[in-house]
C-alpha cells in the first residue's frame, strides 16, 4: 500500500490513485493516433475524444459515487470535488458514453465507429489505473480462509484498513483476496486479446469490438465482484 507516489513535488504531493489514472489515460494514445489514422480521422478528433474521457469520467464516475453512498457527500458536500475520493468505472464508462453521443453529432460519423475504435485499448489503460486501486488500498478483497502467505495484508492509514469492513489484527488487515491485482491481470489479458484482434481482422462490422469488450468485462467483472470485500459501496438497484 502506498497511497502517496511522491512526495513535495512542486505541485504537492501526487497521490498513487490519481496518478495511476492519468498514466492510464496516456497508454491509449497511441494506440487511438494510430485508429485515427488507419480511420482517416481528422486529428482534432482525438484531442475531443480525450477531452470527452477527463470530463466525462470525473462526472459520471463521481456521480454513480455519489449516488450510491449519498450520506458520505451529504456530510462532506465539498468531497463531490475532491479528486482524492473513488469513482465508480461504470459512471466513468456511462458519462464517456454520453460525450461519444456528442462527438458523433459533432462529427457527424456513425456512434458505433467511435466506441469500436476506442473498445480494444480501454482495458490497457483500467489496468494500469487499477494499479492505482491497489497502492491506495480501496476496491480491497474479501478475507481469505486460513490467511495464506499470498494474501493481501492493508496497513493502518489504508482505505481497507480504515474502513471497518474487514477484520485488522497487529496494525493491518488480516489476508485479503488481492482482488485489484486480479483484475489488473484480467484486464490487460482482455487488451491483449481485443487489440490482437484488432490488429489482424482489421475494421470489424459495426459494434462487434464494443460489444466483445463489454461481454469481456462484463465476465470479468462479474468474477471478481465475488472476492470483493468493500460493501459499503451499496447498490443503486
Amino acid at each position: 500500500m502506498h497511497p502517496i507516489l511522491l512526495e513535495d513535488t512542486w505541485i504537492g504531493d501526487l497521490n498513487s490513485y490519481g496518478t495511476l489514472i492519468l498514466f492510464g489515460g496516456l497508454s491509449l494514445l497511441p494506440g487511438l493516433w494510430w485508429e485515427c489514422r488507419k480511420r482517416a480521422l481528422r486529428a482534432e478528433l482525438l484531442i475531443d475524444i480525450y477531452i470527452v474521457f477527463v470530463v466525462g469520467c470525473f462526472v459520471g464516475g463521481r456521480l454513480l459515487d455519489v449516488l450510491s453512498r449519498p450520506s458520505v457527500f451529504l456530510a462532506e458536500p465539498a468531497r463531490i470535488f475532491s479528486g482524492q475520493d473513488s469513482f465508480v468505472f461504470y459512471g466513468s464508462l456511462l458519462g464517456v458514453f454520453v460525450g461519444f453521443l456528442w462527438l458523433a453529432h459533432k462529427y457527424r460519423r456513425p456512434l458505433a465507429e467511435l466506441c469500436d475504435m476506442v473498445a480494444p485499448w480501454i482495458p490497457l489503460g483500467h489496468g494500469i489505473a487499477r494499479i492505482g486501486c491497489w497502492l491506495a488500498g480501496c476496491c480491497f478483497g474479501a478475507p481469505v480462509t486460513g490467511d495464506p502467505a499470498w494474501a493481501a495484508r492493508f496497513p493502518a492509514g489504508s482505505i481497507a484498513y480504515a474502513g471497518g469492513e474487514v477484520p485488522c489484527t497487529d496494525g493491518a488487515t488480516v489476508g485479503l483476496f488481492p482482488v485489484q491485482l486480479f483484475e489488473v491481470v484480467g484486464l490487460e489479458a482482455i487488451a491483449l486479446l481485443l487489440i490482437g484482434l484488432r490488429l489482424r481482422r482489421g475494421i470489424e462490422p459495426p459494434w462487434r469490438a464494443a460489444g466483445r469488450y463489454a461481454l469481456a468485462y462484463g465476465i470479468l467483472r462479474l468474477v471478481t465482484e465475488l472476492f470483493r470485500g468493500d460493501h459499503s459501496r451499496n447498490h443503486l438497484f
